[in-house]
Formats: C-alpha cells, structure tokens, sequence
C-alpha cells in the first residue's frame, strides 16, 4: 500500500499568463501601441495528483522450481486530478486547471514460466505472461456527470468531439452515431420524374433536407425515434480499452546455438480509424486520392456494399462504422545466436564470442485495415486509439557480435 504524487501535467498552470497579440494594437499619442491582456487563467491552489495503490501478489515455484505463477491483484485510485476544466463564460475565461476528478484503476496479472525441457543438450523455457485493467471515472469537475473531448487532426473535424467520459464508465470511449447501413431504393417515394424523396417513416441522417438524400447514402439510427438525426442521438460507439492484453516468450539452447521467439497481443481494444474519414470519404476534396475501397461503393447493381455513394455521407460525423476492433498478435521479437565453444575462445584468448541476427515486429495478425493496430495519434488517456496519418512499427532486422575479453 503507498501514495505517489504526480505534477507532470502543465508547467506553471498555477500562474495567470498575459499575451500581447498584434490585433489588438491600438493608436496612442500618434504611436501604434501594444495591449496587454489576460490569456490563461492561473490557480494558485493547484496541487500535485495523489494516487493511492494497494497490491496483493503471491508467487508460487512447483516441481523443484520448474513451474512458477506469480499472481498480483491492484487497485489504483487517482485524486485531485488536473484538468483542463471548462469554466462559465461569465467567468472571462473558457478553461483553467483545476484539482477536480477522480479515477480508479483495477485489475489482475498473471505470470506462468517453466521450464518445459531441461536436458543435457537443449533446453526449453517459456514465459506467458495476461494482464486485465479495468478502468472508471469515479468524478469529474464539480457535479459534471459527462466531459466530451475533440481532436484537433483536421479542420473539417476539429470541432466535433470524438471522445466522452463519463463518470461510473470507463476513461476513452468514443462518442458519435451508430451506423446502420445505406439507404436503399425501396426507402423512397419516386415521382414520375424519377425524383426520389425519402419516405417519412424513416429518419434523416442529416440536417439539410430529406429531399437530398438519396439511394446510397449513408443511414445512422434514429436512438430517440424523433425520426430526425441529430445531436440527440449520439452514444457510445467503441472503447479503446482492451479487454487483456499480454505475452508469450520462449528461449531454446541447443549446444552452442539459442533462439529466442517472442509474441505480443491485446485482445478488445477498438480503433478509430479517422483514416477512412478523409481517404474513402468522398467528402469532395480535389486532388486527393482514395483508398481502394471506394471502387465498391454504392450502385442500383451493386446494393449489398457498405461503401457509399459519391459525397453520400451528410454531415461530417463520427460514427460506428470507422470504429474497428483493434485485437492483434505480434511476432515482436525473434533471435537467433551461435556462440563459439570455450575450447575455441580461449585460443584466441578471448572469454566468450556469440553472433546473432535478430528481427523485430516480423508479422502482425490483425483484422484492423490501417497499418498498425498498436497505435495513438494523441497520447491522452481521454483520448486512446486514435489512427490519422500515425506511422506503422517498422520492421527491423539487427546482424550483431558480442564480444568479452
């Protein structure tokens, strides 16, 4: 049991900052002056995070040390957390950091190495290693229940919130519509013109006028049934905490060579994939290339595809269908080294020499389209699994020597 502080949040928000921009220049005695004005907001009664932990934990060795499980249960509670809170407007000021908050972490861990052969000339041992976390918000700012949060990646979407986070629910889920397909031609009444309007039974995936949605658009649920979809009807559509996560190590040594094969995964997780948003979202940008997938958007001959038509997505929204599960396994880690015999070094009187080539992130199993299923943009924890432009884990491969005199 024990208390951790942390203050690695902001530098000297607890100082009121002044900011003198050229706009605001005014003339004075025939002389274009500089003002002055209030920029940040300081809070002198700011104070470090506390974070309270409690572990239990017990290690077991069976079968003269050949099997050992090590198990640790926690529980985390993190008080006085500075926040960037929103303020009244009366106030001057839209935010200012606040103590305000409070969040628990939960969770087990699970250790279990052995070693599997143990003979004269090879040997085997093995490491597989789960961790569960649970999460949840147990306050925020003063009797605020909900907190949204935006991204600041594209200026279409920049002032649209992605995340929410609500107190008794876990920090990072994504906040937008959920999906439901594509408006098909029997959603709609045709004149004799062939001009198609869409029946008032059925809910408008967006603010402009029902006349302008047509066959291939895209349809969101109407949660509330007021048949018309707005800000009403956005919930929760993803969690970009993973249910588990953990790993698998083995070591071999046959005589003078060894191998080591080590693989990664987490299980649950979801992505927001903000990628699709731009490359196969036809939102009518010029010069700009598009995913492949666009290929298979919506036609009168081609009614089963989840792909929209051309500039068929509304308003500019996040939703269900860019939130992909982001469950993977990894070949992290693969070595292979020979080291020379004893008999061998000493007569070039050295103590030991071992050659090795080693690979890293080799192959990714992973039903994630983007590139690489471990990612995020914005490193915030209101924030998790966000995909935009973030460079893949580069495939490495390292031929070494170690050498000891």
């Amino acid at each position: 049991y024990g208390l951790v502080g942390n203050n690695r949040v902001s530098d000297f928000a607890y100082l009121t900052t002044l900011n003198s921009p050229l706009t605001l220049a005014y003339p004075f005695n025939g002389t274009l002056t500089s003002s002055t004005l209030p920029y940040t907001l300081g809070n002198p009664n700011l104070k470090w995070e506390t974070t309270t932990q409690t572990d239990a934990g017990i290690d077991i060795s069976m079968f003269k040390s050949r099997l050992t499980l090590t198990l640790d249960v926690y529980k985390k509670v993190t008080k006085d957390l500075l926040l960037n809170a929103d303020l009244p407007p009366s106030s001057g000021f839209s935010v200012a950091y606040k103590n305000v908050g409070k969040v628990e972490n939960k969770g087990l861990e699970i250790t279990l190495a052995g070693k599997v052969l143990d003979q004269t000339k090879l040997t085997w041992t093995s490491s597989f290693n789960v961790a569960f976390n649970r999460n949840q918000i147990l306050s925020l700012n003063e009797g605020q229940q909900s907190l949204l949060s935006l991204i600041n990646w594209d200026n279409v979407w920049r002032s649209l919130p992605a995340y929410i986070a609500k107190v008794g629910q876990p920090i990072g889920q994504f906040y937008g519509y959920v999906w439901d397909g594509l408006y098909q031609t029997e959603d709609f009444n045709i004149t004799p013109s062939g001009v198609y309007t869409l029946k008032t039974n059925l809910p408008s995936n967006t603010t402009v006028a029902s006349s302008k949605i047509q066959p291939g658009h895209i349809k969101y649920k109407d949660l509330n049934g007021d048949f018309i979809i707005n800000d009403n009807d956005k919930t929760i559509i993803g969690n970009a905490n993973p249910d588990f996560t953990g790993g698998f190590s083995n070591n071999f040594k046959y005589g003078s060579f060894d191998l080591n094969v080590f693989f990664q995964f987490s299980y649950g997780g979801e992505i927001l994939n903000a990628n699709r948003l731009v490359f196969e979202g036809n939102s009518g940008r010029t010069l700009q290339n598009h995913y492949a997938s666009v290929l298979d958007r919506w036609t009168p001959t081609n009614t089963t595809t989840e792909m929209y038509v051309a500039r068929g997505d509304g308003d500019k929204v996040y939703s269900s269908r860019v939130i992909e599960d982001g469950s993977y396994l990894r070949l992290k880690t693969l070595q292979f080294g020979y080291s020379l015999p004893a008999s061998t070094v000493k007569k070039i009187h050295i103590n030991s020499l071992r050659l090795f080539v080693a690979a890293q992130n080799l192959i990714t199993w992973t039903n994630y389209t983007g590139f690489d299923p471990e990612v995020s943009a914005y490193n915030s924890a209101l924030t998790p699994g966000f995909d935009y432009s973030v460079y893949p884990r580069a495939k490495t491969i390292t031929v070494g020597l170690n050498l000891n005199f």
